[in-house]
């Protein structure tokens, strides 16, 4: 440094250079929630076709028993990862549903059944905690504290089979496909709980599993959305080819096969795009390149999953009418209790501006309960209710209650302010809260007993180590 200089025009340009650098790391840090960059998968459909080639007949013959056989045919795809970012960018967590330019669509049921054969009807697959730690956990590798197993370890066993077929070998191929094509998760390892779903062989094609890998790549979409976590798990082929069916963009060449069920099978590879082509064409959405509802052949609506699925819609569909409808007819109620109980039924109606759309169109129907005291029928006195204005009736069994007034004539109780229905239902809703605030407090008992169990678990295994240890040097000596 000359002489001339003075200290601060030396340090003046380090300043600048720190400054930039500065800014440069604000800006890296910054959570910006619609700038999510490019990620990263443990999802690996190669993988699963690996092990899917070396299978002996014996052995496929043996899983298309569980009721993942159709997963066995799946032709090689590649993952269109510009075309999957921009589906995730696109993602609304409190609507879960994908946000277009000309609307909404949203992942269903439906879909997962037509796109990969799997059953959606039947009892749900919960991994939750009050699943009891088991003997086939612990072969597996998973620990009490850590119920992981590795999906290396998994193949590795794999490999061990051969061309030998037995339960074992249907458990560990499903646990490898759920680690690497349904269930990936961003470290490469598999529940150990879900080995109590299929450790009997025969029961496992009675569970939705289907419904179960639907939840999975939801959760997913809001990880990535809400957290912009790097590594998406999930099973990113049904997300690839479900945008294939429902949004003309991006779209690989139909197959000429003349299998189309499930519809995984009829698309060919998907084509490399860039994600600024990608960008632009999401931008550019018209209504007719959107197919809201997938429609289904013939064929498909015979196949027994489907049938199965839309039959729980149509029942579920029915059920909601009847919920719904507006009754014009008496609803007649033998009881034997008193009046009070008929405010409980009143409970359940639903109140006030709420459903005024809905009241609106109702007629007034009176609910009739016809009270047998054991008397004599001239003393046998209908007590005839008319509700004003309700929207829904709620199916409830209603107590036995006995009149106070044996005597009275028919009486006409009529229910029309909507301040006494309003603080009825403020009554019900407190009393909701006071049992959530109590089921909190009893999954932390849970929690604690858990922990306590783990302690005296790990205090047993040190003193049997112990024991163990103290006939050794017994013997030695």
């Amino acid at each position: 440094m000359c002489p001339t200089t003075t200290a601060m025009e030396w340090y003046k340009p380090y300043t600048k250079e720190f400054l930039n650098v500065h800014s440069l790391v604000l800006k890296a840090y910054t959570y910006t929630p619609h700038e999510i960059g490019s990620f990263s998968t443990r999802f690996s459909l190669p993988s699963f076709l690996k092990q899917v080639k070396r299978l002996t007949d014996h052995q496929s013959e043996a899983l298309q028993k569980t009721g993942f056989g159709n997963l066995l045919s799946i032709p090689n795809q590649r993952l269109n990862k510009s075309l999957l970012d921009e589906l995730m960018r696109r993602w609304d967590t409190n609507k879960q549903a994908f946000v277009l330019p000309r609307g909404e669509i949203s992942l269903n049921l439906m879909d997962i059944a037509l796109i990969l054969s799997l059953r959606v009807v039947g009892p749900p697959v919960s991994l939750v905690n009050s699943i009891p730690f088991g003997d086939l956990e612990r072969d597996y590798g998973a620990v009490i504290w850590k119920r992981k197993i590795t999906v290396t370890s998994l193949e590795s066993k794999l490999n061990s089979f051969g061309d030998l077929c037995s339960d074992e070998f249907v458990i560990t191929f499903l646990m490898y496909t759920f680690g690497t094509f349904l269930f990936p998760n961003a470290n490469g390892t598999v529940d150990s709980r879900l080995l109590s779903y299929i450790q009997d062989v025969d029961s496992i094609r009675r569970f939705s599993w289907g419904e179960a890998v639907l939840k999975d790549v939801c959760n997913w979409l809001d990880q990535r959305k809400m957290k912009s976590v790097k590594y998406v798990g999930g099973c990113l082929l049904f997300l690839q080819i479900w945008s294939f069916e429902h949004i003309d963009i991006a779209r690989p060449a139909l197959l000429g096969s003349s299998v189309s069920f499930p519809r995984v099978f009829k698309w060919d590879k998907s084509k490399l795009h860039s994600k600024q082509q990608i960008m632009s064409q999401f931008k550019s959405l018209h209504n007719d390149q959107v197919t809201q509802e997938l429609q289904l052949t013939s064929w498909e609506s015979e196949i027994d999953i489907i049938k199965e699925l839309l039959e729980a819609q149509s029942n579920e569909k029915e059920h909601s009418e009847v919920e719904n409808s507006c009754v014009n007819s008496p609803i007649v109620i033998d009881c034997e209790s008193e009046v009070d109980t008929i405010k409980e039924l009143l409970e359940a109606h639903s109140n006030g501006k709420e459903h005024s759309e809905a009241e609106n169109s109702c007629v007034n129907s009176p609910i009739v309960i016809d009270c047998d005291f054991g008397a004599t029928p001239q003393m046998m006195s209908p007590i005839i209710i008319e509700v004003k204005s309700v929207s829904k009736i709620i199916h409830k069994k209603p107590k036995l209650i006995r009149s106070a007034s044996q005597n009275d004539a028919n009486t006409i109780i009529t229910i029309g302010e909507e301040e006494d229905l309003r603080r009825r239902v403020k009554m019900l809703e407190e009393k909701i809260m006071e049992l959530q605030k109590e089921n909190v407090e009893l999954m932390g008992e849970n929690e604690e007993l858990r922990k306590d169990n783990k302690l005296l678990r790990l205090s047993s295994d040190n003193l049997v180590f112990r024991l163990e240890k103290l006939l050794l040097d017994e013997d030695h000596c």
